[in-house]
């Protein structure tokens, strides 16, 4: 009768790694090994033995018990040696001379070392060497116990005004030290918590909650109306489900050529013609009582869409000096627009008014027009002055 076919290779390294599969309570026995010193062989396969970070106790905790064949013919004693055990970090894993039982002396960290490798050793009572040494893999499991990181205090970039949505602007990242291989712990999701300033509203971008990619979301970037927005991000692991953390990014809007030429109205004048008019204005911020400074503002004439002048006011008050002032005027009417929301907004204060508009006439009498503007975030006052 013919002998039964060997098992083949594959079969026999799984059924290998079944009987010796350790855990808790479990016994790692020594392979069979022939007579004399030899290393072990490399197709005996152990599996790893698990051991979470962070654990309570108490200690001294048994992980598994090691033991020999030759235990039923003599009396057998075990030791470990290896990182961990004899070298550095000496100590954190024991074993019990008589019976083999391996144990962790102290809650681990796998941030600090995600994987021990020890060697047992199993002797008579003289000290004869009754086992090869066997190899013993130690990994540290995760423990979402780590907040992620943005990698920069502040991400800086840029977009053309005019852009359209789905146009790129930066990449944000954020690292997380907890495990991302084999749990969710430390896969970084990202999402934008607020835009500021709001206009013309408050998506004008958008993340990509993987990659940390920010895109354009909506239209109307205008660098003349907001020059610069300032996101604030946050990073959170566990796909969103855990720790999480905020950032800033700062997006600059690029100016494009898109506002055509625009002529003083009259700002000079003929021999035979009234001289233009000096217009002039002072904001003050009543709540402290000081110039209100950085204030954006544009001047137009009444019921032409045409933008006559757009300016800040400088730490004076007044219209800053940079756009050729005083502005020159022929007689007519015109409004002034001023930013008065997203001034307050930069001050840390909620405005009523969004914005303030003072529509004046010129008349070919004046020499000269001054417009104060007091202001509140709840109240403003102006008046003609001198």
């Amino acid at each position: 009768m013919p002998a039964p076919p060997a098992p083949s290779d594959a079969l026999k390294a799984a059924a290998l790694q079944e009987l010796y599969r350790p855990a808790q309570g479990e016994v790692l026995t020594f392979p069979e090994s022939g007579p004399g010193l030899r290393r072990q062989k490399r197709d005996w396969f152990i599996p790893p033995i698990f051991c979470s970070e962070n654990e309570r106790g108490p200690f001294p905790k048994p992980l598994v018990q090691i033991k020999s064949n030759k235990d039923k013919e003599m009396a057998v004693f075990y030791s470990i040696t290896g990182e961990g055990a004899d070298r550095p970090p000496e100590g954190i894993f024991t074993i019990v001379r008589d019976t083999g039982v391996l144990q962790v002396t102290r809650p681990l960290d796998r941030e600090v070392k995600a994987r021990y490798v020890l060697f047992s050793q199993a002797v008579s009572a003289n000290g004869q060497q009754v086992e090869d040494p066997m190899e013993i893999i130690i990994k540290v499991t995760d423990q979402n116990d780590n907040r992620p990181k943005f990698t920069q205090s502040v991400f800086e970039g840029s977009v053309a005004e005019g852009a359209t949505p789905g146009a790129p602007v930066m990449h944000v990242s954020a690292t997380d030290a907890d495990d991302s291989v084999d749990t969710y712990n430390g896969v970084v999701t990202y999402s934008i918590v607020s835009q500021e300033p709001p206009q013309p509203n408050g998506h004008m971008f958008t993340i990509n909650n993987a990659t940390g990619l920010i895109s354009v979301f909506s239209t109307g970037l205008d660098r003349e109306r907001e020059p610069k927005y300032t996101l604030i991000l946050q990073a959170t692991d566990d796909l969103g489900r855990g720790f999480g953390t905020t950032g800033t990014a700062v997006i600059t809007v690029k100016d494009q050529n898109d506002n055509p030429p625009t002529f003083d109205p009259l700002t000079t004048a003929g021999p035979e013609e009234t001289p233009p008019v000096s217009l002039t204005v002072h904001a003050l911020n009543v709540l402290t009582g000081l110039p209100a400074s950085g204030l954006a503002m544009h001047c137009s004439e009444l019921g032409s869409a045409t933008e006559i002048m757009k300016s800040t006011t400088n730490p004076d008050g007044r219209l800053d000096q940079s756009s050729s002032l005083p502005l020159r005027l022929r007689a007519g009417t015109y409004k002034l627009h001023f930013d008065t929301g997203a001034y307050w907004r930069r001050l840390g204060h909620a405005s009523f008014y969004p914005y303030v508009e003072i529509v004046f006439t010129v008349t070919e009498a004046d020499r000269r027009v001054h417009i104060p503007l007091l202001l509140s975030p709840y109240s403003y006052t102006t008046y003609r002055g001198s």
